[in-house]
């Protein structure tokens, strides 16, 4: 209980709270205000009570009081500010939080606590820059920054400041190394910025000293999926899922990782599961996640329904309306999304949208579109100019309907001729892609080509490449068709330079990665392709060295 003699009753009251025992707080706060009404350290007491029993509007009230007197010092007004800015925030009003907060900073420069309440005001706000900021003020004001910092690092890290966030929790880590949850956060930093093999070290090792929770299994089971450890990512992601079975976040991950070994089926119920059990992104993520599925399969109605899910993913690309496909001669602007192979791959569909719609390309690769001899030119508009809707083009199988297989026959036409053994190369797609360790190809596994005779080798891909490759220049998309319109064969692993080959009609000899993306499972997007995969369960190098090797006795083959 608190001694109404002490000093400081009050002080003895605001003790019991921060150890906890709210029921002796209370008998000192009560004590104090029964000799006192009105006393305003012992109404801040309360309201701090309140607060913690989830009681905010009241704490706000009793606040109100207490700030009404006049004799109150500075460093305790500061800290009424502060419980009445946690107040408000807890009650959804942020503005009015900040301005709490910024009265006790005033009041109180050097309290760590108004520093650190104002950022989460600011978070409320949006002013993500402004509260990274106030964090970093509490840190300099702190002895054990740790806490403070660690916050600091979520901020970095939800705004896509990968480096930062690393920086934060890894002084986390440096002043508590053997801190599993701190190892954790540090960890889940390291995959978002693709250090992969870094990340696997410092996940376990956060497992290994108690944190082997569901978010950081999640996130080990997200690392060894990059690293290409498809099996240990699938029980890892089940034991997550284990500890938190309604998790929609994790189960999508794992129905991601079904998918890849095989397992179609359960990865289809799961998602199935996700969309009719959620609401919000995850069971827009899992109707998304789902459609790949149906698209892979064939299954197109269905398919290209789910599939525009990715829009409320995307957010909103601008304000225009979107096409509903309907016919009439006000024009519509098609824009891109996603990668170059993308657009590349569902341009096709712009010969039936033209039919209905002059339409203005406002996407990369539009250029090409002057490529397709099908296509109807004069209903191909500039692209600056007034239209009545846009659509993006993989929003085009939807909006037109489509329910049968895509045509296969080459919708690009170059004037270039192939040359009999010109053989076009790509073996890398763009690094900052999260997965890209699995889809390329290590350039010391291409040397098995050097033992094929007869074959001329260009490299289909602008940076470095083996000397004894020919370099070809590649400044823009028409460079690339025309290259690879010269080629008798294209040998790519999924990317843009795939798509290109299909729909110029050359030959494509696919080298996909374990797994595989929707496009290239049981549907043909182009009329000759052949695919050479990794073994199952194998190492990135030795995976694609078997695929190299395979693909040196298939030239064999062809010269018999």
């Amino acid at each position: 209980m608190t001694n109404l003699f002490s000093p400081d009753p009050a002080e003895d009251a605001f003790l019991c709270f921060n150890k906890g025992n709210f029921s002796d707080a209370e008998s000192g706060f009560r004590a104090i205000l029964a000799a006192q009404p009105g006393q305003p350290d012992a109404l801040h007491g309360m309201a701090c009570l309140a607060r913690a029993r989830g009681q905010s509007a009241t704490a706000i009230a009793l606040l109100g009081r207490a700030l009404q007197k006049a004799a109150v010092s500075p460093d305790r007004r500061a800290r009424m500010h502060t419980t009445l800015g946690l107040a408000l925030l807890d009650q959804g009003h942020p503005e009015a939080a900040r301005a709490a907060f910024q009265v006790a900073v005033l009041l109180q420069p050097f309290d760590p606590n108004a520093h650190i309440g104002q950022a989460e005001a600011l978070v409320a706000l949006g002013r993500r820059g402004d509260a990274r900021e106030a964090l970093q003020k509490a840190t300099d004001l702190l002895a054990d920054e740790s806490n403070v910092r660690t916050r600091l690092g979520e901020l970095f890290l939800d705004d896509g400041l990968v480096m930062q966030a690393v920086e934060e929790f890894g002084r986390v880590v440096r002043d508590r190394p053997d801190d599993g949850a701190a190892l954790a956060n540090l960890g889940a930093a390291l995959f978002a910025g693709n250090a992969f093999d870094e990340a696997r070290d410092v996940l376990l090792r956060a497992c290994e000293l108690g944190a082997e929770t569901a978010e950081t299994l999640n996130s080990l089971g997200l690392v060894e999926m990059a690293r290409g450890e498809l099996a240990a990512a699938s029980d890892t992601l089940w034991r997550a899922l284990e500890l938190r079975p309604s998790d929609a976040r994790i189960a999508n991950n794992l129905g991601t990782i079904l998918m890849e070994i095989g397992r179609v089926e359960d990865a289809e119920s799961l998602f199935q599961m996700i969309a009719v059990r959620e609401s919000g992104e995850e069971a827009e993520r899992a109707r998304f996640n789902r459609s790949t599925v149906l698209l892979g399969q064939g299954r197109f109605a269905e398919g290209w329904r789910d599939f525009e899910s990715r829009r409320s993913l995307l957010g909103p690309v601008s304000d225009n309306p979107q096409w509903d496909g309907s016919s009439g001669e006000a024009p519509v602007a098609v824009v891109g999304e996603q990668g170059l192979g993308d657009e590349v791959q569902f341009m096709r569909f712009l010969t039936q949208a033209a039919r209905l719609r002059p339409l203005r390309l406002r996407f990369r690769t539009a250029v090409l579109a002057g490529l397709m001899h099908e296509l109807d030119q004069e209903r191909i508009l500039p692209a600056e100019g007034p239209v009545a809707a846009e659509i993006s083009l993989l929003s085009l199988p939807a909006v037109l309907g489509l329910e049968m297989p895509p045509a296969v026959e080459p919708y690009l036409v170059v004037g270039e001729k192939p040359e009999a053994g010109r053989i076009g190369l790509c073996w890398s797609g763009n690094p900052s892609y999260r997965f890209d360790r699995r889809r390329s190809v290590p350039v010391v596994c291409l040397e098995a080509l050097r033992q094929i005779s007869g074959m001329r080798f260009v490299a289909l891909q602008p940076g470095d490449a083996p000397e004894w490759m020919e370099r070809v220049p590649l400044e823009t998309t028409e460079d690339l068709a025309q290259e690879v319109g010269r080629c008798a064969l294209v040998i790519s692993v999924d990317t843009l330079v795939a798509h290109m080959a299909g729909a110029l009609g050359r030959p494509l000899w696919l080298l996909n990665r374990e797994g595989g993306d929707w496009r290239w499972k049981d549907v043909n997007w182009y009329r000759d392709v052949r695919q050479f995969r990794p073994p199952a369960g194998a190492g990135i190098t030795e995976g694609w060295s078997v695929v190299l090797q395979e693909v040196v006795e298939a030239f064999s083959l062809q010269g018999r």
